[in-house]
């Protein structure tokens, strides 16, 4: 599946079309940092592959809630992370139960993301970057879904390393999906959609040459 993650500045967008890119790019940072940490020997069984994949989820979208707030009003910047969450969920859902197997997985991802989303509430950004404590916050939630063997190096490398190279990627994804022309809801797409009269149905302006 191919999601564009930087469109043009004079193209309009919905929320939901932001929302559905940047869950995409949650899940590839994600994904791609899974393999940096067994690259770097770190040691995530197979069941606790997605308890450290929540936590990144949740980590990210909490993120992107922070990158917009000066972009997004209020009721746009709900919009968009109930969206975000969703499809995040969704994404969740649908490969552990390629991996692991049947089960409620959408609904253990949503407890953990409202859990995760009221404590980072507590934490703060410092110059439109996550500060200490919200890297520290995530990076002990990580500690917990691995193995004790890394329980001495794995909350270092999170902060010093994973966490700002991973919000490093999705400032610069963001930016670029937010910087558009103007960004509509879905009704108001709907409506634009419903009132644009079609090629064949315009009134000609053929005249004859005089």
């Amino acid at each position: 599946m191919r999601v564009k993650s930087k469109w043009h500045k004079t193209q309009v967008k919905t929320i939901e079309d932001i929302g559905g890119a940047m869950a995409f790019i949650c899940w590839r940072i994600t994904k791609n940092h899974l393999e940096d940490l067994i690259n770097e020997g770190f040691v995530i069984e197979k069941e606790q592959v997605f308890d450290v994949i929540a936590e990144y989820l949740c980590f990210l979208i909490q993120s992107i809630d922070r990158l917009v707030f000066k972009t997004l009003d209020t009721e746009q910047r709900q919009e968009l992370i109930n969206k975000l969450a969703k499809q995040s969920a969704f994404y969740y859902q649908e490969n552990k139960e390629d991996r692991i197997g049947e089960g409620n997985h959408w609904k253990a991802f949503v407890s953990t993301y409202n859990q995760r989303s009221q404590d980072y509430s507590d934490y703060d950004f410092v110059n439109n970057e996550p500060d200490y404590h919200f890297l520290r916050y995530f990076a002990e939630k990580v500690k917990l879904a691995m193995t004790d063997v890394d329980e001495k190096w794995i909350v270092q490398q999170m902060i010093e390393i994973q966490a700002p190279k991973a919000f490093k990627k999705l400032s610069q994804s963001v930016d670029d999906l937010v910087s558009v022309n103007s960004i509509i809801s879905k009704e108001e797409q709907i409506k634009k959609t419903e009132n644009r009269v079609s090629r064949s149905k315009r009134p000609s302006t053929r005249k004859d040459l005089q």
